[in-house]
């Protein structure tokens, strides 16, 4: 089989790593003894307080201190921790994995603790500068001296790249600078030509990546890949981007207000994810990085690391270049880097550490059982529905584990899934409680609509965001191409799961092939969440969902195709492709998703904010921003707004419910023609208002006509402008309507 076609006879050695493009190749070795790792720790804490102590006599390093503020709090903590872990993991990419995710977990604990102690001893204000960094500093140095003590060192295993691979890895480097840098070019000038340039020459990295690229560097692949897709879309403009991320960021923003984490604070769900609640406010408050770049740049950079663990995770089961085609997919799904990513995107990063803690042998790993629950408690405090849906999730695994082994008369080893599903879901319903006492209710009332949404859709009507609706409210063939390629691969990715429970089950190799049963009972009750959630949401819906459960089934649809590759085989001995037609498919999806491939047919959707400047989105400008903002500062009372649906989410992050008494309502409904506003603030965005004869009279409901606007204009009293928006006040008792019954 040839690196870049594949075929069904290589297939068939599915188990064999190498022949998936698995070779280590030459690796060269890097020993961190005890000394080592303190002079570099020492080092690194000097220089970061010089740069903080050179301000003070005004000399200002601030890219400096942002730089060793990032390296300090993502890397540093993580790393001393490792240190204390018995492990056998020493591949650099994946010790970064480890590293990162202990880091995380740290960071939110310590923005907890400090919040709790730190006004007992008079210091009201925990999460300022100095109480952060010199706690942060002091664990750090007390971790160092212990570590010297204990002579823990370290070795980490690099690949040796020849002067090609060299090359390749530079190229695969600027990826990410190219994007933020045809970003910023959008920001500033509106030209999207060098976005273009960039999305095309990500789509053929993807399409070549097997037969251009050694496999050593598919980790570094992967992350460039990520980190170039996910940048692109969430630099534009200087705000985040996105609808539930606008409350988050409000919140972190009132966090630094106040200068302390509080359980229960506004009695949002945000203090209880402290992943994305506080940890945003650390880093912004020790590096100096502007709050709303932390969650598009730095946050960015981390959810790209959740598809290399994606790989990590598989490659040593499916083989590499499976791994590798897998984790692309799970770049590649629109909603991985359609928004800034938050606690869903966030949450993910812990997912696939419980994962790879899950399929690593005991003999890398010997404390696998705290480990575990360390990036379990991250994911508890990253995301609760996610939380929610891994601990079912590791209970039908249990489940299913155990019919195995009743069936095979094999031990799997997988009672440790049980183990976490029971901990971890006490821990989740125990925390959720004490910090957002209202979560239990509002769980509690999700579950109780089901009942009425499988009514629904038993009776033919579907839920709103179900899968049902995404079939039967689209149109258009661009549209219908793209969902599609996506039911496409993910009935590939059900097949794959198939095939390996049927191996695991049927073939003489299934004592050779423990890790794919596992993977497979996992990858089960994923299917059955997204199956779901074609009749019923959960106050979800069926693309979230779908992002949810692609961490764990994404590495399954490079393995359904082999099968059904294989299977083709098997009936007739033919040669047929395998990896060259997936990455084909994948490049389309990239192209598809990114809104390419829509404005080359003269289609162009909301969604590609990327491309154009003056589409109306969830990407929200300074000016855009400022018109909300001059509505809740003028307002002396509790203000109405009237706006479209997608300039209300906007107001998510200026006047969000749990917060404030403002009411946000949206001036157009789709199951009513024309527009509606009483007493109150009409906010018209002015990417907002359209032209009705471009969408054959008919334009989607979060647009405004040219002719609603005109009659917004005629009945009301202009407020406030500036020049993005406008801000209009209507003091009358009656409800004005326009486009509806002739009026």
């Amino acid at each position: 089989m040839t690196s870049g076609g594949g075929s069904f006879r290589g297939a068939r050695s599915m188990a064999d790593p190498e022949a998936f493009g698995g070779g280590s190749g030459t690796i060269h070795e890097i020993r961190l003894s005890c000394r080592a790792v303190a002079v570099s720790m020492g080092s690194l804490l000097v220089a970061f307080w010089a740069v903080v102590g050179a301000a003070s006599f005004g000399i200002e390093l601030s890219l400096v201190q942002n730089a060793l503020g990032v390296v300090l709090l993502t890397l540093a903590p993580g790393f001393l921790l490792l240190l204390f872990v018995d492990h056998g993991i020493d591949d650099v990419g994946e010790v970064l994995l480890y590293v990162v995710g202990f880091s995380l977990v740290f960071l939110a604990a310590t923005s907890m603790v400090v919040s709790l102690l730190y006004p007992l001893f008079g210091i009201d204000d925990p999460l300022s500068f100095l109480p952060l960094s010199l706690t942060v500093s002091a664990v750090c140095l007390v971790l160092t001296v212990l570590s010297y003590w204990r002579d823990r060192s370290v070795v980490l295993r690099v690949p040796s790249l020849a002067p090609r691979d060299g090359k390749i890895a530079a190229f695969l480097l600027c990826l990410p600078v190219l994007a933020a840098i045809a970003a910023h070019r959008m920001n500033v000038a509106g030209s999207n030509w060098l976005m273009y340039v960039f999305l095309l020459l990500v789509a053929v990295v993807v399409l070549v990546s097997i037969s251009a690229l050694p496999p050593k560097l598919y980790p570094l692949a992967v992350f460039a890949v990520a980190a170039g897709i996910f940048l692109h879309r969430n630099l534009i403009t200087n705000a985040v981007v996105g609808s539930d991320i606008q409350v988050n960021y409000f919140f972190v923003q009132l966090l630094l207000e106040n200068g302390v984490w509080e359980a229960g604070l506004g009695d949002d769900v945000y203090s209880s994810i402290p992943v994305v609640g506080a940890v945003p406010a650390v880093y912004s408050v020790v590096t100096g990085i502007d709050l709303a770049l932390v969650f598009k740049l730095l946050f960015s950079l981390l959810f790209a690391l959740v598809p290399v663990g994606v790989y990590y995770a598989f490659k040593d089961t499916f083989g590499a270049n499976a791994a590798l085609v897998g984790a692309y997919f799970f770049v590649l799904y629109f909603r991985a880097f359609n928004g800034t990513p938050g606690k869903t995107r966030i949450a993910q990063l812990f997912v696939v550490l419980l994962l790879l803690v899950l399929i690593t042998d005991r003999d890398r790993l010997p404390g696998k059982e705290w480990i575990g629950f360390v990036f379990g408690l991250g994911l508890v405090f990253s995301h609760y529905t996610t939380t929610y849906i891994v601990v079912i999730s590791l209970a039908v695994a249990y489940v299913l584990g155990r019919i195995y082994e009743a069936y095979s008369g094999e031990d799997l080893g997988w009672g440790i899934v049980g183990t976490y599903a029971v901990a971890l879901g006490g821990t989740a319903i125990g925390w959720y409680a004490l910090t957002t006492p209202g979560m239990i209710e509002s769980v509690a009332t999700v579950l109780a609509g089901i009942p009425t949404e499988l009514y629904a859709a038993l009776s033919g009507e579907a839920s709103h965001r179900s899968g049902a609706s995404a079939v039967e409210e689209g149109s258009g063939i661009m549209y219908l191409l793209t969902l599609l390629v996506h039911m496409v691969l993910m009935a590939l990715a059900g097949i794959g799961v198939v095939s390996q429970a049927f191996v695991g089950l049927f073939s003489a190799d299934r004592r050779q092939r423990p890790e794919a049963i596992k993977l497979a009972t996992l990858a089960v009750p994923m299917l059955m969440f997204l199956g779901a959630s074609y009749f019923v949401t959960g106050n979800l819906g069926a693309d979230r969902m779908y992002q949810i459960v692609l961490v764990v089934l994404a590495p399954f649809m490079p393995v359904g195709a082999l099968a059904l590759v294989g299977l083709a085989g098997a009936i007739r001995d033919i040669d047929i492709p395998v990896w060259r037609p997936i990455l084909g498919v994948l490049a389309l999806l990239l192209l598809l998703n990114t809104g390419v491939a829509y404005n080359a047919v003269g289609a162009p959707v909301t969604s590609d904010i990327a491309l154009d400047k003056d589409t109306h989105s969830l990407a929200y400008t300074d000016a855009e921003i400022d018109g909300g903002e001059w509505i809740d500062d003028t307002s002396t009372d509790a203000p109405v707004v009237y706006t479209d649906s997608y300039t209300g989410e906007m107001f998510r992050g200026i006047v969000p419910e749990s917060y404030s008494d403002a009411s946000v309502i949206q001036i157009k409904v789709d199951w009513k023609p024309g527009i509606e506003f009483s007493e109150g603030y009409v906010y018209v965005r002015a990417r907002a208002v359209v032209d009705a004869a471009a969408y054959d009279g008919e334009p989607p409901q979060y647009y405004l006509t040219e002719s609603e606007r005109a009659a917004i204009e005629r009945s009301t009293n202009k407020v406030y402008t500036s020049g993005e928006a406008d801000v209009f006040r209507y003091d009358g008792t009656e409800t004005r309507e326009f486009g509806r019954d002739g009026a």
